[in-house]
């Protein structure tokens, strides 16, 4: 394990207070005498303001003073109108706080291994497996003399096993355990539940289930139920050689693997649109593309206002 000091713990009303000042001094910079003894009213103000602009500077925007800090929007693109652009502003606001809140709590911290955005790793386990991650995940590793274990912290790993028939390679999540003793399968962690695919060789999932190559097995973390369905062996972790082959997936689902192939945000403005199903081939290594042949098809539009914002709806929700 990797010791890596954690920075001091922030209340998150405190967050979410400087979260709002990163977002009113944009549009009322003259508020800021009101900031600044909000900010010295509490030890704690300076820390949470601390937080949220390392997470600002991270993702490559500079830290707000006045609006002319914010990205300017390309050339070739449409500035948004005012009564847009609060609730946009506010949604990219909300997510530098979910950013924060990934500094301070995020198992990454003390994961073994870890990917970052748009970043993919390959790891080489002592027993000779092979672990790919996908951007933005995190495992943990335990072997020893009786077992061989990776707890998945949170993502997609791509596994290729090594076969040891006394010691069976265990995957474990929030969701499932999974065990093999040699083969090649995916495991990823979605916001709505658990994908497990196998390319080759046979996987055992939670004792129930058994699935051999072309298979899936989805478990839905609201409801529990699994489903199983086929999927062709080549197209399991395709995002590796920067394709992924998406089936029946809601437009939302598309748009958080996309997520992590980018800085900044994706922001989806129409419920309905979000919720589409779509079939399709899409390349994760240029989100702005894979974007537009998402959501073209079904009537959606594409809108990037900066760097660091792109906004994907239905023509009348994003005018």
């Amino acid at each position: 394990m990797h010791n890596v000091p954690l920075p001091r713990t922030v209340s998150a009303q405190s967050l979410e207070v400087a979260g709002q000042w990163l977002l009113d001094l944009q549009q009322h910079p003259e508020r800021f005498e009101d900031f600044d003894r909000w900010l010295h009213s509490h030890e704690e103000h300076f820390d949470a303001w601390a937080q949220v602009n390392r997470a600002w500077e991270a993702l490559g925007a500079q830290a707000p003073g006045t609006e002319q800090h914010w990205p300017p929007a390309p050339a070739n693109v449409t500035p948004l109108k005012p009564r847009a652009r609060l609730p946009l502003l506010a949604a990219a606001c909300l997510s530098a706080l979910a950013v924060c809140a990934a500094l301070v709590m995020s198992p990454n911290w003390r994961a073994d291994y870890s990917t970052g955005i748009a970043q993919t790793r390959e790891v080489t386990l002592g027993d000779g497996s092979r672990l790919t991650l996908a951007p933005q995940s995190a495992v943990n590793v335990s072997f020893d003399d009786h077992q061989r274990q990776v707890t998945l912290v949170k993502g997609e790993v791509f596994f290729d096993v090594a076969h040891d028939a006394s010691k069976p390679f265990e995957v474990r999540s929030d969701e499932a355990v999974i065990r093999v003793l040699g083969t090649a399968f995916d495991v990823a962690q979605r916001n709505a539940g658990l994908s497990v695919e196998v390319r080759e060789g046979t996987v055992g999932v939670n004792k129930q289930y058994r699935l051999g190559a072309g298979q899936r097995l989805w478990i839905d973390r609201r409801t529990g139920i699994a489903t199983q369905s086929l999927v062709m062996p080549g197209e399991v972790a395709g995002w590796i050689m920067g394709a992924q082959f998406f089936e029946n997936a809601s437009v939302a689902q598309v748009v958080e693997q996309l997520d992590r192939y980018q800085r900044g945000w994706i922001v989806i403005t129409d419920p309905a649109l979000a919720n589409k199903r779509v079939t399709g081939l899409y390349d994760m290594r240029d989100t702005q593309r894979a974007l537009q042949a998402l959501v073209a098809p079904i009537g959606g539009e594409v809108r990037q206002y900066s760097p660091l914002l792109t906004v994907i709806g239905t023509p009348k929700s994003i005018e």
